[in-house]
């Protein structure tokens, strides 16, 4: 987070208040630090964003194929969630070709859900799939926030931000259980609820020079009052605590705590999003994915349950359980 005072020298020591301890700082950007003192015009985003996206999202998705077998002539499914840049037609009719998938596939282009994209496109996919037992779907998530970073917007909401944003790509590939192995991560239920009252706590203002964020103080209070009763709901009561694994969108060090402390979460239920938070930060809705692939990296058990919970505006929250035997 060195580059964040050569931006704003008078906000220095505000920022170090505001960076976790525990935090090593270290983010992923597509523009090198030098570049983030100069903001960028919506226009200028829009190209870097064109040019830079599909070839991460690719990459991505290229790991993803290939650790299921390659076996694209079967993937019947494209969902892609990007929120940090805007093209029509979208990344998705940009990536069949570059991945060789079929022309006839099923695309699902996933914006508005922000943070939450990449979850809330692992559940869509996921219902697809057990609709569709002989195809596969693949799911990606990119985000470039490095590219609507606007180092002339003083607030607190750009400022927190920057400081817990960074670039990323991330993908999976989903098939109904029993079509090749019964072992590996499963997902065994999906839900999305929306918040009552809360679409003014998450999102953009689209301004003459990008996207403007909107970050309300009250959103971990919001998500502290509402989420209990939510996950108590979809995975039954108290069975929160029995999970080994929770996979939350790792939104900031408050963000966490407050869902944390919410739930009764315990430390190593959440190894892998704090490991994600220290590591990489958030990558909007690829986010989910880097926690998912620490976590399938460091299992606590060959066999257990887990949870996936995503939010994003709206505010949106994603439930997906989740299942594995190794």
């Amino acid at each position: 987070m060195t580059v964040l005072p050569r931006i704003w020298p008078h906000l220095a020591r505000r920022t170090a208040l505001l960076v976790d301890p525990l935090d090593n700082g270290y983010r992923h950007l597509l523009r090198k630090p030098a570049e983030m003192l100069e903001g960028l015009s919506l226009g200028e985003q829009t190209a870097r964003y064109v040019d830079a996206a599909p070839r991460l999202a690719a990459a991505a998705a290229e790991r993803a194929i290939a650790a299921a077998g390659d076996r694209r002539e079967t993937i019947g499914l494209l969902v892609v969630a990007s929120c940090t840049g805007f093209i029509l037609p979208g990344l998705d009719a940009h990536l069949l070709p570059m991945l060789g998938l079929r022309s006839d596939v099923w695309r699902l282009p996933v914006m508005q859900l922000g943070c939450a994209g990449g979850a809330g496109g692992l559940a869509r996919a996921a219902d697809w799939a057990r609709a569709h037992p002989r195809e596969q779907a693949l799911v990606i998530a990119v985000e470039l926030p490095s590219l609507t970073f606007r180092p002339g917007d003083r607030s607190l909401d750009n400022l927190l931000s920057a400081l817990v944003f960074g670039d990323g790509a991330g993908a999976v590939v989903l098939e109904a259980d029993g079509h090749r192995q019964s072992k590996g991560v499963h997902v065994t239920e999906v839900r999305s609820v929306l918040i009552p009252d809360s679409v003014n706590a998450l999102g953009y203002d689209l301004a003459d020079d990008g996207f403007r964020v909107i970050l309300s103080r009250q959103l971990p209070a919001v998500l502290a009052g509402a989420l209990p009763e939510l996950v108590d709901d979809f995975c039954g009561s108290g069975v929160i605590s029995t999970l080994d694994a929770v996979a939350l969108h790792p939104g900031g060090s408050a963000l966490v705590d407050a869902v944390a402390g919410c739930l009764g979460l315990r430390d190593e239920q959440l190894a892998a999003t704090r490991s994600v938070l220290r590591s990489t930060g958030n990558t909007s809705s690829a986010a989910i994915f880097f926690v998912l692939e620490e976590l399938a990296a460091s299992l606590p058990s060959r066999s257990g349950r887990g949870l996936i919970l995503g939010l994003g505006p709206g505010l949106t929250v994603e439930l997906l359980g989740i299942a594995w035997d190794y």
